[in-house]
């Protein structure tokens, strides 16, 4: 049932292991070498014109933190609506009330979220073309804002359950925000994937393929 552990094994083991004083890994450096190669690269990369970045991906945003805040209110607004929605009509009040705080935190990131909106459109550079598009964006959440703080204070304010048209008004504007939601998003997304808006440079193809795809092969026509 068991099999006796060889030495031999063990060896053929420490093999792929980093030596610890020399050896052919690490450029001839074994463990020691690999951690002096460590704290030599995190030495520079903090020294004055180093190359070393905190979050590079929203320093390149610059001032339009925009995008960096939108996604809040899209993920806490739409798992308001789907507790919202699934807590009325399966009337489980817990389920509604933990919908409370996603809409207040909801809230709160739109309205962040439209007023860096507002800015980046006063800032970012833009075609003719793209400047309808973005005036929709912005009246589109400057309404999912609205709603979203029109909802947020019904609920503060009304201490009893709601029931009958209270409940299908209530629902009708969460539905209506939710839906605004998604035209918004899209709107966004056309404007920096087809039209480039606030992207420095475009990407250029290059001999890399997608993943999953296959590799071509000698002989392949393009």
């Amino acid at each position: 049932m068991f099999q006796r552990f060889n030495l031999a094994d063990f060896s053929s083991i420490a093999g792929f292991l980093p030596s610890v004083h020399g050896g052919a890994d690490a450029a001839g450096g074994g463990l020691v070498g690999l951690l002096d190669k460590l704290l030599e690269n995190a030495t520079r990369s903090v020294e004055p014109g180093g190359s070393f970045q905190l979050l590079p991906g929203i320093q390149a945003l610059g001032p339009n933190i925009h995008p960096s805040l939108v996604h809040f209110p899209i993920a806490f607004l739409s798992v308001f609506f789907l507790l919202e929605v699934l807590g009325s009509f399966f009337y489980r009040d817990k389920l509604r009330q933990a919908a409370a705080p996603m809409l207040y935190c909801g809230a709160v990131g739109a309205v962040l979220a439209a007023a860096a909106g507002l800015y980046a459109a006063s800032t970012v550079p833009h075609g003719q073309a793209v400047h309808e598009i973005m005036e929709w964006h912005q009246r589109i959440g400057l309404i999912v804002a609205s709603l979203a703080l029109v909802l947020s204070a019904w609920r503060l304010l009304t201490k009893r359950v709601m029931a009958g048209m209270d409940r299908a008004l209530y629902l009708f504007l969460a539905g209506l925000m939710t839906v605004g939601m998604v035209f918004g998003a899209d709107l966004g997304g056309l404007m920096v994937y087809q039209h480039g808006v606030a992207v420095q440079s475009l990407q250029q193809p290059d001999a890399h393929h997608q993943h999953g795809s296959a590799a071509p092969t000698e002989g392949s026509q393009h």
